[in-house]
């Protein structure tokens, strides 16, 4: 019958809304069994028997509907997702794969722009390491991308910091004849300890452990003589220190270090910033005063990492 039809139609409609595909099949038990059982024969005519019958399947079939109904919501999960769907709980297949930690890129560096300098606080980053310093007098200029100076020269009040980037790799085992002595080892210990005992140059003292920002480093204090056997310069001249990695800006590598004159003043620190080694130094030249250096040393206090 067509009312029959229509009830299967909704039924099922209602039912696969859910996918319940175990209530589709206990559905198709019902009506089979609602077909296949005789009816009680009536005194009312064919058509009202026929309309009772659609009746009967319709409460028949609706009462099997609300106990899979029943079932269904019994056997749903307690909690609802978001819009009130059921919530799938997390299983090895559905959860997302742990993804690794993306590694660190080093930060590029970044220097005070060229130029005069304010009074006050100045940011760079040196070889990843982000840091600043406090100039607390005016006078001092920003040069080549890694030099500060003040009156730059080699007179008696003049004065020059250089903030390397990346750090020295190692030393001149021979000034003059530009001869490398093996890099220094990793630690700011090996390094300083190089540093002290580069041939023809003077200790005046160290290598001393301090702190620099809060930082264990290492300090180092030598003087180029006036009568070193050769002059200051890069090409001919006297050289300290170098740099073999690439982009150091010089001619290189190795990129060297060589004195502004012949019996400057060189103060170095070498600290030891979260395992990377981070190398500063200060220049001063013949004759300067307490003035001078008080003002490096005050420079250096001021130095806060972040």
């Amino acid at each position: 019958m067509s009312a029959d039809r229509d009830i299967t139609r909704i039924v099922r409609s209602w039912l696969r809304t859910d996918e319940h595909e175990s209530a589709d099949r206990v559905l198709d038990i019902v009506l089979a069994r609602l077909d296949a059982t005789p009816q009680r024969r009536s005194l009312w005519p064919a058509r009202r028997i026929s309309d009772m019958n659609a009746i009967a399947k319709f409460a028949i079939a609706a009462a099997a509907v609300v106990v899979i109904a029943v079932a269904g919501i019994n056997l749903m999960p307690a909690s609802t997702g978001v819009g009130g769907g059921p919530a799938v709980s997390p299983s090895a297949s559905s959860s997302p794969a742990p993804q690794p930690s993306p590694t660190p890129t080093p930060a590029a560096a970044v220097f005070p722009p060229a130029g005069e300098l304010a009074i006050g606080r100045h940011s760079m980053i040196r070889g990843g390491v982000p840091f600043s310093i406090s100039l607390p007098t005016a006078g001092w200029q920003s040069e080549q991308g890694y030099f500060i100076g003040k009156d730059v020269g080699v007179g008696p009040d003049g004065a020059s910091f250089l903030f390397w980037d990346p750090d020295p790799q190692g030393v001149y085992a021979d000034p003059c004849a530009h001869r490398l002595r093996p890099p220094a080892g990793p630690s700011p210990a090996d390094l300083a300890a190089d540093v002290s005992t580069i041939p023809g140059t003077d200790v005046v003292s160290g290598p001393s452990d301090v702190t620099v920002g809060g930082r264990d480093a290492i300090q180092v204090v030598i003087t180029v003589p006036e009568d070193a056997p050769c002059e200051a310069s890069e090409d001919s001249g006297f050289l300290l220190w170098y740099d073999e990695g690439p982009g150091s800006g010089c001619g290189g590598p190795p990129c060297p270090r060589y004195p502004s004159a012949l019996g400057v003043t060189i103060r170095v620190w070498i600290v030891d910033v979260h395992g990377t080694r981070l190398f500063i130094e200060a220049e001063s030249y013949k004759g300067a005063g307490p003035e001078v250096e008080q003002e490096i040393q005050q420079i250096v206090d001021s130095i806060q990492f972040e």
